[in-house]
């Protein structure tokens, strides 16, 4: 079952048991994708997909911050129902200790002598083969610790 599929079905499911967050969050993810596909003018693709998700989640722990800034617990709460209804369409991430490990291999792999000067060739080749595994922030936070 495609990606796309797995999220009709869920909506579906969500409007017959009348669970309106989760309604509204598929909906939401699914007329991106409708849109997505308009501008494409193509059928997208599960990873294609996946970046909606993860554009999506970020924009959510964007509003979380500001809401925390604001005092707004239950606004809070909401963003977080949110955020874990569209993790469990995302791929698992690797943790920071995963993620320091693979960083330091990429390093010895690449002959990488100093990461000031050669840090792009690192996030080349981490987001080409790893986009979906590693945080962007969590890697940039390992590679910023290396460095110091």
């Amino acid at each position: 079952m495609s990606l796309l599929e797995q999220l009709t079905s869920d909506y579906k499911e969500a409007m017959k048991n009348k669970n309106e967050t989760k309604k509204s969050v598929l909906n939401l993810i699914l007329a991106k994708i409708k849109n997505k596909k308009i501008e494409l003018q193509k059928d997208l693709e599960d990873i294609d997909i996946l970046a909606i998700i993860k554009k999506e989640v970020k924009e959510i722990l964007e509003t979380m911050g500001f809401l925390e800034r604001a005092n707004k617990t239950e606004e809070v709460e909401i963003e977080k129902q949110k955020k874990l209804l569209l993790d469990f369409y995302l791929p698992a991430t690797m943790s920071k200790e995963q993620t320091t490990e693979l960083i330091k291999k990429l390093i010895s792999d690449h002959n990488i002598t100093d990461l000031r000067t050669q840090r792009g060739l690192l996030m080349k080749e981490l987001m080409a083969n790893y986009k979906w595994q590693v945080d962007g922030g969590l890697v940039n936070e390992v590679i910023n610790q290396l460095v110091a």
